[in-house]
């Protein structure tokens, strides 16, 4: 069975509910306070133009000001006390649309009681009810062809029984009756339609917009991110360490850790590159486990890792004993390598620590803790040393 598009478009499921709903919810303000300022306009036209019907047909100046003083009245003041109701804007429409055509129904009565040939002429003007209810009102399509169905049996019901009507007026009337409703209601449908399109396209630029900002989101943490460990990266470092300056205490301490896997270029050529990798990949978990939550830990080149901490004391004990639970945690391991005088996979480790530093001596600080390294290095691998922190020192050696 056929279907109009803005029908289908509004059955569509969309976030777990029906698109009617969720149009319904989402634009229930704003459709709201365009209906009450039309509705407004609308009963200040429709209580005025009794004065049109009395100077055009004074014979039913009593019946019509009777009538829609008595009936329309009490209905307009129910109806803006309705719009202020918990209910859905959709049937507030609707109770605008029964209204509207209340209000046709109780003019087609007053034009009943008339015995002046001029509302021949003046029952033209009963179109303007179906002008009001589809272009002017603009409900809901249903709700328009729904209205649009009443209003016509209102006025060509009534026609039959006005004073000198005949087939030929009927016929004459009909031929501005029948375009003025199909017309209408083709521009009530494409006004209801393309407010719909409009709005499913907002969403699905709100949804892509979403999914572009998770996707940026997600190649930002890739991009911070070494694919390999699963620890930050240099620019990671680089972005992570400035969050941490900012956030210390002027009481605060820095220190930095550099971690160095002994021997690694012949571990890498004895067991291979996958062998390596999966070497990096413990020495990153061994590392992991004995650092907290608040400390950045970075691969910080091929077989060197990096750990930044805040320290809220001057000493350098916390920072050794960190270097030494890494140097520990890793030889606990016991990952076989027989190129290595040790028989295992060890580390070194290199610390400084000082004053926290503006960013810019951040690089200073992380030299001095490779120059630590070194010295580890020299002495012999599988053990720390310690540097004290001095902005004019330059990068060391490095010992494989």
């Amino acid at each position: 069975m056929y279907q109009l598009p803005y029908f289908k478009q509004l059955s569509q499921q969309i976030n777990g509910t029906t698109v009617r709903k969720k149009y319904d919810v989402d634009r229930h303000d704003e459709r709201l306070y365009s209906l009450t300022v039309v509705t407004t306009l609308l009963a200040i036209f429709y209580f005025s133009y009794t004065l049109v019907d009395i100077y055009i047909l004074p014979d039913i100046t009593f019946r019509s000001l009777l009538l829609r003083i008595l009936i329309i009245g009490p209905l307009t003041i129910f109806l803006f006390a309705y719009y202020k109701r918990p209910a859905s804007i959709r049937r507030k429409e609707l109770a605008s649309v029964v209204v509207v055509v209340l209000g046709t129904a109780v003019w087609c009565i007053a034009l009943l009681g008339s015995e002046n040939p001029r509302v021949l002429h003046y029952f033209y003007a009963g179109l303007i009810f179906q002008l009001v209810l589809t272009i002017v009102l603009t409900p809901p399509f249903e709700y328009s062809i729904y209205g649009s169905l009443f209003v016509c049996i209102c006025l060509y019901t009534t026609i039959w029984f006005l004073p000198g009507a005949n087939l030929e007026y009927v016929v004459n009337h009909l031929a501005f009756g029948i375009p003025a409703v199909v017309l209408t209601l083709m521009a009530n449908y494409r006004f209801s339609a393309e407010s719909l399109r409009l709005y499913l396209q907002n969403i699905n630029t709100d949804l892509l917009r979403s999914e572009l900002a998770e996707r940026n989101a997600d190649l930002e943490r890739i991009s911070n991110i070494d694919p390999l460990t699963g620890l930050s990266n240099r620019r990671g470092l680089a972005r992570n360490s400035a969050l941490l300056l900012q956030k210390c205490a002027s009481q605060e301490h820095i220190a930095v850790v550099i971690v160095d896997v002994d021997y690694f270029k012949a571990f890498n050529d004895h067991y291979g590159h996958a062998g390596g990798d999966r070497c990096l990949q413990a020495v990153a978990e061994a590392i992991r486990d004995v650092c907290t939550s608040e400390d950045i830990v970075c691969r910080f080149g091929g077989e060197e890792f990096l750990v930044l901490r805040s320290i809220r004391n001057s000493t350098n004990h916390n920072a050794l004993i960190l270097a030494d639970r890494i140097r520990a945690n890793v030889a606990n391991l016991a990952i076989s390598h027989t190129q290595s005088s040790f028989g295992i996979v060890t580390v070194s480790a290199g610390v400084c620590t000082s004053p926290t530093p503006p960013m810019d001596e951040l690089n200073k600080l992380i030299q001095a803790a490779d120059q630590a390294l070194y010295d580890a290095k020299h002495e012999g691998r599988n053990r720390v040393r310690e540097r004290h922190f001095n902005s004019t020192i330059e990068m060391g050696n490095s010992v494989t």
